[in-house]
């Protein structure tokens, strides 16, 4: 047990807290909890619950548990979790399966993603995104060299095979958006960690060439029409990207206010999937611009604890640092853009800000790990602070006894 808590010597742990990081994460999560409860107000009402607050009082629940969760996290050593990520690789595959069992996995929307544990439900997917990356970090990690210099693919097919089992399972639930993230993410970290850019051009382009025609059939192949031109879709299959860019066009410069927006009444999953485009219509280009800000200010903060990881040879953490920077940038893009018409429809949500207990839950969990790296780079750079001893006042008697 002492070697999975971290006690440092009994210091104060929260001295070692990366302030610029805390800062983002406060900024986005009270932007997350306002638009959040504005967006799901109207959807309450729609589905008759007796609390329009119902959305918000749930997501405060999981902010809650995802806080107690990260803080526990945050003391838990990073050798342990390198340790781990390549155990629990195979119960996050059998829990995926799982989930396509009619009777065990829950379906919604006609996607089936969730497993119900009684008073909610989690959805395997959002624990995929964080259990890959902690599997390829340290696989990179242990096999890094090879991965660089070996002229044989072998060391690159092992983790390449694991992601594409993984993304063929995400797809049949269906959860292109999710696998699209990890794909991304896993081909990001591999690039970063040495591995040649002809050999992931390959894979690529042959990832691109396997998708096309899964994008062409089926509800997938419509949607892909529709991507094309919305607007003679407009009450059929491009729907909600319809309104979704009515919404961003209805924002302007400074957004017809908090809860005044209007398109919100309309957008499938305004409170989740399509969350930017309410956003962008009650605070206007200006809120897009911070948004972005936001972002790309964590994105910028993963790297940089990432960098000063590899500086100081903690080579796992600078690998989940980059991972999640990867992770995070991504999935908001890929949520911006299909909001924007810029990607075809996908479900994926907005990191701290879309509704989605699973998808909170996980994102705090990487935040704390993100931490974690910060201060185990401290003390490898800086080592532990010294701890001033107090002067004690003698007594003329103590003194005499000393002599």
């Amino acid at each position: 047990m002492s070697q999975l808590i971290d006690k440092s010597n009994n210091i104060n742990w929260v001295r070692y807290i990366d302030r610029e990081l805390m800062i983002i994460l406060t900024f986005l999560t009270v932007l997350g909890i306002s638009i959040m409860t504005s967006a799901s107000i109207s959807v309450a009402d729609k589905k008759h619950y007796e609390n329009v607050f119902y959305f918000l009082d749930r997501q405060l629940v999981f902010m809650a548990l995802g806080l107690m969760l990260a803080l526990a996290v945050y003391h838990i050593r990073m050798s342990f979790w390198q340790e781990l990520g390549v155990k629990l690789l195979p119960a996050v595959v059998i829990l995926l399966i799982f989930v396509l069992i009619p009777g065990i996995g829950k379906e919604v929307n006609g996607s089936r993603r969730w497993i119900s544990l009684g008073l909610f439900s989690v959805q395997i997917s959002e624990v995929v995104k964080l259990i890959t990356l902690m599997y390829l970090a340290g696989y990179m990690v242990r096999h890094g060299k090879n991965l660089s210099t070996s002229v044989s693919y072998k060391p690159l097919l092992i983790p390449l095979a694991a992601m594409g089992f993984i993304g063929a399972l995400l797809l049949l639930e269906p959860d292109f958006g999710t696998m699209l993230v990890i794909m991304s993410s896993s081909i990001a970290l591999l690039f970063l960690g040495g591995v040649r850019i002809e050999r992931l051009f390959l894979v690529i382009v042959g990832s691109i060439l396997l998708m096309i025609p899964l994008l062409m059939m089926g509800y997938r192949g419509a949607r892909m029409t529709a991507f094309l031109d919305p607007w003679s879709y407009a009450s059929g299959t491009g729907y909600q990207t319809v309104h979704a860019l009515m919404a961003i066009g209805n924002g302007g410069w400074f957004g017809t206010g908090l809860g005044g927006g209007v398109q919100k009444l309309y957008v499938p999953e305004p409170h989740n999937d399509y969350i930017f485009s309410v956003l962008a219509e009650e605070f206007g280009f200006i809120g897009i611009v911070v948004v972005l800000f936001l972002f790309a200010w964590l994105v910028k903060r993963a790297f940089v604890i990432g960098f000063n990881a590899d500086k100081a040879k903690q080579h796992y953490g600078a690998y989940i640092a980059y991972g999640i920077g990867f992770w995070m940038g991504f999935q908001a893009l890929f949520h911006m853009g299909v909001n924007m018409a810029l990607l075809p429809p996908k479900g994926l949500t907005l990191p701290f800000i879309s509704y989605g207990g699973s998808s909170l839950l996980i994102t705090f969990v990487a935040m704390a790990l993100l931490m974690r790296v910060h201060r185990e780079t401290q003390f490898a750079l800086y080592g532990l602070p010294t701890r001033k001893r107090k002067k004690v006042k003698t007594t003329g008697r103590r003194r005499l006894k000393n002599a």
